[in-house]
């Protein structure tokens, strides 16, 4: 029990790495002796098998399979997804669902599906963001860039941001345009109004998360690398990478592998809805990036590109072993940088959104934390309203990789007012019947309910990893072992 109780504190103190004190101590030792009694479990009734055969074990025991098929082809959360996770020697990757459930004609919905595969190309909305973070990174590890620089500096157009810090923008400074970006006729018109960027006063506990500091930065590292976004972080990142199947605008040959996200619903408080085709297979599902030239490939600091989980594994391995970002500044990006604890008018204690460097920090509320608890204190990760996500874990050795389609044919909003005409089936579908007599199921809950999912992911290859030091597996070359599930 002795090299248990070591075992079991090494991985303890790992979530500490790095973390404010308030972040510390999150996940009890108990709960990672549970996994861990699995593992020895496992090893214990399986003493023949070889170590695939014991991570299967570990995958039916995990319940994983059970809670994917109510999230997705149940309750219909999402059309599907592909989802990846990996230790420094494994990477295993599902993938659920469809990557398209109808088309429009003639103004209509109608049937039209095509089954998810594991190569499929989506819409990473948000967590572009993580490429914007890494781009000024890089060019600070260069020298080229100080964070305690003002943006006027590099980007002088920026005429209302004086007093603004490079720092300021990775650490999501609230910002604020004169006019709606997404309400431009013209990328030119839309451009004019990134500029009249400036500081937004919010109160005590606001969530400081905002495009527009993303937006700007985009405009910093054009100026200081002499060419334009895409093609620094194609250079930069994607090529030096490997991510071949990462575009701001894909080619022709590939759009069959794009998973549709269009025709998300909207329904409003007076009573109008809308359901949005603008998104069609390869343009971005947020307003501003398009707006902003995404389909003509201009890209945007805060959204616009698209990729597998394929390339985003590569990126999460790229990371952990420093090939993109030298260490130091790799780890300066999971350090929290605008979480705190603040009292509510209630007298209850609530936690002010935990951020990094365009990433997510651990929030000390599991509910609002985009980081597990179980996961070191330099873990960092990045999400998108087009449903995915990206977590590394850099002490650990650890990635995962959520991409899904949940906007496609789905409501991604209702007002509060509406909320009683949603019906809740058997299977706990939710739906909802609009004015023109069209049921759509309610994933409005989605970022939120994904949780469970993801948090079970962390947990078996956090087990994965146990396997792996508990038996001394390692693999004597650079390639990873993979494993491919199906789920029907």
């Amino acid at each position: 029990m002795k090299d248990i109780d070591e075992y079991i504190n090494s991985l303890y103190e790992n979530q500490n790495i790095g973390a404010d004190a308030i972040q510390r101590n999150l996940y009890k030792k108990e709960d990672y002796l549970k996994l861990l009694k699995d593992v020895l479990e496992t090893l214990r009734d399986n003493k023949d098998a070889n170590m695939d055969e014991l991570r299967n074990k570990l995958y039916e025991k995990s319940n994983l399979e059970e809670l994917l098929k109510e999230f997705f082809l149940e309750r219909k959360m999402a059309p599907g997804a592909v989802i990846s996770y990996g230790t420094k020697n494994f990477q295993e990757r599902i993938t659920i669902g469809n990557k398209q459930e109808v088309v429009m004609e003639n103004g209509i919905l109608v049937p039209k599906k095509e089954e998810m595969e594991n190569d499929i190309i989506f819409d990473l909305a948000s967590v572009t963001k993580l490429f914007t973070s890494l781009s000024i990174l890089k060019l600070v590890q260069s020298g080229e860039i100080n964070l305690s620089d003002e943006v006027t500096k590099y980007a002088p157009e920026f005429t209302n941001l004086k007093g603004i810090t490079i720092y300021d923008l990775l650490k999501f400074e609230p910002l604020e345009t004169k006019e709606k970006i997404d309400r431009s006729e013209t990328r030119e018109e839309a451009e004019k109004i990134v500029f009249t960027a400036s500081r937004r006063d919010i109160p005590c506990g606001a969530n400081v998360y905002n495009d527009v500091a993303a937006m700007v930065l985009k405009y910093v590292v054009e100026k200081v690398s002499g060419i334009n976004y895409k093609d620094f972080v194609q250079q930069e990142i994607l090529d030096k990478v490997g991510m071949d199947n990462t575009f701001v605008n894909i080619p022709n040959e590939k759009l069959n592998k794009v998973a549709n996200s269009n025709y998300d619903g909207r329904y409003y408080q007076d009573g109008n809805f809308i359901i949005r085709d603008k998104a069609i297979k390869g343009v971005s599902t947020d307003d501003k990036a398009r707006i902003l030239g995404q389909p003509e490939g201009i890209l945007s600091g805060h959204a616009g590109l698209f990729s597998t989980s394929f390339d985003m594994t590569k990126l999460a391995r790229a990371l952990i072993g420093y090939k993109i970002i030298n260490l130091n500044i790799r780890d300066m990006m999971a350090k929290n940088r605008t979480g705190f604890t603040f009292m509510k008018p209630d007298g209850k204690k609530n936690y002010c959104q935990y951020f990094g460097m365009l990433v997510y920090s651990k929030n000390p509320e599991l509910s609002s934390s985009e980081v597990q608890h179980s996961l070191s204190g330099k873990s960092f990760a990045s999400a998108g309203w087009s449903g995915t996500q990206q977590t590394i874990d850099p002490i650990n050795n650890l990635n995962f990789t959520l991409l899904s389609n949940r906007s496609h044919n789905r409501m991604t909003f209702i007002d509060a007012s509406k909320k009683e005409l949603v019906t809740q089936k058997e299977n706990g579908m939710k739906t909802i019947v609009l004015p023109n007599e069209y049921e759509m199921i309610d994933a409005t809950r989605y970022a939120w309910e994904r949780d469970t999912i993801v948090r079970r992911c962390i947990e078996l290859v956090l087990q994965y990893k146990m396997l792996e030091d508990i038996t001394g597996y390692s693999k004597d070359n650079d390639k990873i072992e993979e494993n491919n599930i199906q789920i029907k």
